[in-house]
């Protein structure tokens, strides 16, 4: 077989020339808030907190009618210790839980068996494993040959993981920005004729919905289904009722994932932070951007906000297909005919290699954190990252550190606006922590970096996965992994494009320079886990 030789794309070290942006001066717009949203929040969580004041002291007065109960607590919390050691949490998460069972160990085992996935997510899990066997034989590999050997172990891992196909006859579309990302679905969707399917963390209302929701009420009159999955966290302060009445007054199906209610319940952390949209079978969309006026700069709350997505077209679209036929059937509780739903495209040729995947905690693995390590295992000439948040293990951290001084080209663009102060804090720390081993870190100046983008010179990952622990093991997820050359090239034109509007962190203007922050960033580092 002849071999197949495969361009590499690499930014030169020195750029010379730098261009103007459009991003360079700008202004911080103040946006109203939802009043009703606010209020929703503190009552619920207000509430939350009400319960678990009164268990904590509930159970001290127990403790103080028994005289035995201090030891026996002890003792449970010791057990729970050990419980948690075995547990697939990472390193940095059994640390913060097992000072704090040992510190407040007459309530904190308890706290920690009722946060527990293992046993949270069991009934979950077994209605999501009935929902994928149900369907797991309905897409058939079409694949003619993985060409590009580099990338065979990658597709390997997430067929096992999680039986995620590879697929050839698939081909597709970068956007490097919001509004053209939004503007491309939008086209989309005023032709589709059979279904649309939109699953997001944030919808919310703005100028954006109203563009989106003017096509959706038409085409829902002409009867084409319509499903649309928010998360209740995500949106809840920015999604009004009569909005949410108006959809489904329109004939549009909506459901919230995992309702804000005002219980105590520890599976109010895990939140759906996927992004999809699948047209007819025909396409599908996925990326960082959410459904909210500031991923399109209508509303600017923290400078420019740089995004990025990708729409596949072929084969490879029925997997986001069942990915939201699957999350629906488990939220809605009726069984699907997903056949009814998956395209036969045959019009898409091509010999690049698309996994559409999915993670979450229907899945046993990690599946994301196992791509990204994956990927930054087997690259050889370049590791490029775009993340609004840098919150790693330190198996990944170290293993950057290796690859750069192994030569390899490291570089990771963050924001230089935070959205969250104590987030950014933590992430500005991790990513300063490498420049010593010849990591190169950008701020992308005066904007706030959404994307969420692994690169190298054989593959991309791109989707909802944020580079940080709440992605790897606490949300639910979903992305696309290819080798496609010319989406590489786009991509990559993306980070020079980028990287001129952005500034280097060096040894002298870094942060940690200062006692004062490096103190802060070590006392926050402490609730990486839960951020």
């Amino acid at each position: 077989m002849k071999k197949n030789k495969r361009k590499s794309y690499i930014i030169p070290l020195k750029i010379e020339k730098r261009v103007h942006s459009p991003f360079s001066d700008i202004v911080k717009i103040k946006t109203k808030s939802n009043g009703q949203g606010v209020i929703k929040a503190f009552l619920v969580f207000g509430i939350i907190a009400i319960q678990m004041l009164l268990f904590i002291l509930l159970h001290s007065a127990f403790m103080l009618s028994f005289k035995w109960t201090a030891l026996i607590t002890f003792i449970l919390s010791l057990i729970t210790c050990i419980y948690a050691l075995s547990s697939n949490k990472n390193s940095q998460s059994k640390a913060v839980w097992i000072i704090f069972l040992l510190l407040f160990f007459p309530v904190a085992y308890i706290f920690y068996l009722v946060s527990d996935e293992r046993l949270l997510m069991v009934g979950a899990r077994r209605k999501f494993l009935k929902t994928f066997n149900s369907s797991k034989d309905l897409l058939k590999p079409d694949l003619k040959e993985i060409q590009n050997k580099n990338i065979l172990n990658d597709c390997t891992y997430l067929y096992n993981a999680g039986g995620f196909l590879p697929f050839n006859d698939t081909k597709a579309e970068y956007f490097s920005s919001g509004s053209s990302f939004f503007d491309d679905v939008i086209e989309k969707i005023k032709n589709a004729k059979k279904f649309i399917f939109i699953e997001f963390f944030i919808v919310a209302d703005g100028v954006l919905l109203e563009r989106i929701l003017s096509v959706l009420k038409g085409r829902a009159k002409n009867g084409v289904d319509i499903r649309i999955i928010y998360d209740d966290m995500g949106s809840h302060r920015v999604l009004k009722r009569k909005t949410k009445k108006m959809i489904r007054r329109a004939g549009i199906k909506l459901k919230p994932f995992n309702k804000v209610l005002p219980f105590f319940s520890a599976s109010l952390n895990y939140r759906d932070h996927r992004k999809i949209i699948v047209v007819d079978g025909e396409c599908a969309y996925t990326g960082g951007c959410n459904l909210a006026d500031e991923y399109i700069n209508v509303k600017r709350m923290h400078g420019y906000w740089k995004d990025s997505g990708i729409r596949i077209d072929g084969k490879g679209v029925n997997s986001f297909t069942l990915m939201f036929l699957r999350q629906w059937e488990f939220l809605v509780g009726s069984k699907e005919d997903y056949s009814l739903f998956l395209s036969q495209n045959t019009k898409v040729v091509g010999q690049s290699i698309f996994v559409p995947y999915a993670d979450g905690l229907d899945y046993k693995e990690n599946i994301a954190k196992g791509v990204y390590e994956n990927m930054i295992a087997s690259a050889k000439q370049k590791i490029y990252i775009m993340t609004p948040y840098f919150i790693v293990d330190d198996y990944i951290s170290n293993m950057l550190k290796v690859k750069a001084m192994s030569g390899v080209d490291v570089r990771i663009i963050i924001p230089e606006l935070p959205d969250k102060a104590f987030v950014y804090g933590v992430t500005r720390n991790n990513a300063e922590k490498l420049l010593s081993f010849g990591v190169k870190v950008y701020l992308m100046k005066n904007s706030f970096v959404h994307s969420k983008i692994l690169l190298t010179e054989n593959s991309l990952a791109i989707g909802s996965v944020n580079m940080d622990l709440r992605s790897f093991y606490q949300q639910f997820e979903c992305g696309v992994f290819t080798d496609d050359e010319s989406v590489l090239e786009k991509v990559t034109k993306d980070f020079e494009n980028t990287i001129l509007d952005s500034q280097l962190i060096t040894e002298k203007n870094k942060l940690r320079n200062h006692l004062i922050y490096r103190a802060f960033a070590g006392v926050m580092q402490i609730f990486a886990p839960f951020m």
